[in-house]
């Protein structure tokens, strides 16, 4: 993938749609103590004032690009990967519109860079917090070190889990896998990027909690019976890719990293279904070895739907 050169700078690229929350993304892009970088707003097409947000801010650092069209509709990682081609910096960070950094965010992972200058992927600690800005779950944390295959045993085992706004990542590494990864809603592109990205030097994780990822009822991640028929496509995607890096390396457990991953996929298959849509349904179940649903599952998944259905209408 094609960049602009590399400048001496971080980059904090956000991918615009919804404004809710963006002005205070923005500020907290802006007021990081690690002063080096550049911020970018990428406009993906909104039909909210995006331009007018970031227009409050007074800032050189900052600038402001519009798609033409939106790119995200169907896959936000092609906006994210329109904030890459924008980027001058020699590290990449997206933050995402409603999400928010610690002031030390950009400080910290610059200072685990330098102590190991071999990795590409370096993350922080993650708060949960509401609309309101309140902390409601705490992430866990990571070990300082670790090669792919161990991060990927983690997320999978669920002792850990991850978002896209916590990572800072090299932005050679990452045009060198052609950018951000692609996914139905983006939804495992997160996870399949860091792996890939991290298959040469591991990933590198700060114990702070610098990085508050907010969760409401817009967030994709948080609906119910509404897309999870594309859920389910990203999530096997996720997991294919990570057992291919996991069989493809050295790691004298990887069989047993591949038992993980795929019941991690066989429990989230059996999660997305039941939350799924009548419709959504009939159409996972004409292609039924795609998505690995069986007869039962199916059955399961009509049954929770008419059972969503007769507590409505209570």
């Amino acid at each position: 993938m094609d960049r602009q050169t590399n400048t001496p700078l971080v980059t904090i690229a956000i991918p615009a749609y919804k404004t809710d929350f963006l002005a205070e993304a923005i500020s907290s892009a802006l007021s990081q103590t690690y002063a080096d970088i550049e911020v970018i707003v990428v406009d993906d097409a909104s039909p909210n004032d995006v331009q007018g947000i970031v227009a409050r801010f007074s800032d050189n650092r900052l600038s402001y690009h519009r798609n033409e069209k939106n790119l995200g509709k169907e896959d936000p990682s092609r906006n994210w990967n329109r904030c890459l081609e924008l980027a001058k910096g020699d590290f990449i960070c997206l933050l995402c519109d409603d999400d928010v950094y610690h002031k030390d965010f950009i400080a910290e992972l610059i200072s685990l860079q330098s102590k190991y200058p071999g990795c590409n992927a370096f993350r922080c600690g993650v708060k949960e917090i509401d609309s309101d800005g309140n902390t409601t779950e705490y992430y866990p944390l990571a070990p300082e070190r670790q090669c792919i295959e161990e991060y990927i045993w983690h997320l999978h085992s669920r002792n850990n889990r991850q978002t896209m706004s916590e990572w800072m990542l090299r932005t050679s590494a990452l045009c060198g896998i052609n950018g951000y990864a692609s996914a139905p809603m983006a939804w495992g592109a997160d996870c399949a990027t860091i792996f890939r990205i991290g298959r040469n030097g591991g990933v590198a994780s700060s114990a702070r909690r610098l990085m508050s990822f907010r969760r409401t009822d817009k967030n994709i991640t948080g609906r119910t019976f509404s897309y999870n028929q594309k859920k389910l496509i990203g999530w096997r995607q996720q997991c294919h890719v990570a057992t291919e890096i996991v069989n493809a390396g050295s790691h004298p457990d990887k069989k047993m990293i591949i038992r993980t991953i795929e019941k991690d996929m066989r429990n989230e298959t059996k999660f997305l279904v039941k939350h799924a849509s009548i419709k959504e349904l009939f159409s996972m179940y004409a292609e039924r070895e795609k998505y690995g649903l069986t007869f039962s599952l199916f059955l399961k998944g009509i049954w929770q739907n008419i059972k969503h259905l007769t507590h409505s209408v209570r």
